[in-house]
């Protein structure tokens, strides 16, 4: 890791945002367990780039909200110091030149922001985004879980993906 601490956790939304069956965790880690990985690892730089690259195409989708789509969401950074920690925004939307929306994950590093409290931030600030296809079973995005599976064994990544129907291949 850089100098700066930093933390990624395994948590994909906060508790109200989706059902507990469209929650994931990696199978080592419970709902608030963690899994530090720096942003400047392979995996987690190219989580990053994935989301950057589809954002305009997810942004448009979070903003028509089609039929059978939910619990749109997306990733940022929030610093404190040295400290990075990054956070599910849910119920998101733009505001002017920013978005608003809800902390969806409850911090265990940076103390500036917490659950639930709305935050503003902009859009080069994105580094994942997330909704769920409810008609096809399936979560669409979350590059960085992806990224943290690779943590975890070849078993328990592979079960994760399965359960979530997550390509994280593509």
């Amino acid at each position: 890791m850089n100098s700066a601490n930093l933390l990624i956790a395994t948590l994909v939304l906060g508790a109200a945002s989706l059902p507990t069956s469209a929650q994931p965790s990696a199978s080592k880690a419970g709902a608030d367990d963690l899994v530090f990985m720096g942003d400047e690892e392979p995996a987690m730089k190219r989580a990053f780039e994935r989301a950057r690259a589809s954002l305009d195409e997810f942004l448009l989708k979070a903003k028509a909200r089609p039929p059978g789509l939910s619990a749109f969401s997306v990733k940022v950074g929030v610093r404190q110091g040295k400290d990075v920690e990054y956070f599910w925004i849910n119920d998101f939307a733009e505001v002017g030149e920013f978005f608003e929306g809800e902390i969806g994950n409850t911090p265990q590093m940076v103390k500036t922001v917490k659950l639930g409290q709305r935050y503003r931030f902009t859009k080069g600030e994105i580094v994942d985004w997330l909704y769920i296809d409810r008609p096809q079973r399936k979560m669409v995005g979350n590059f960085t879980y992806c990224a943290l599976l690779a943590k975890e064994s070849k078993k328990e990544a592979e079960a994760a993906r399965k359960r979530f129907n997550l390509d994280c291949e593509t």
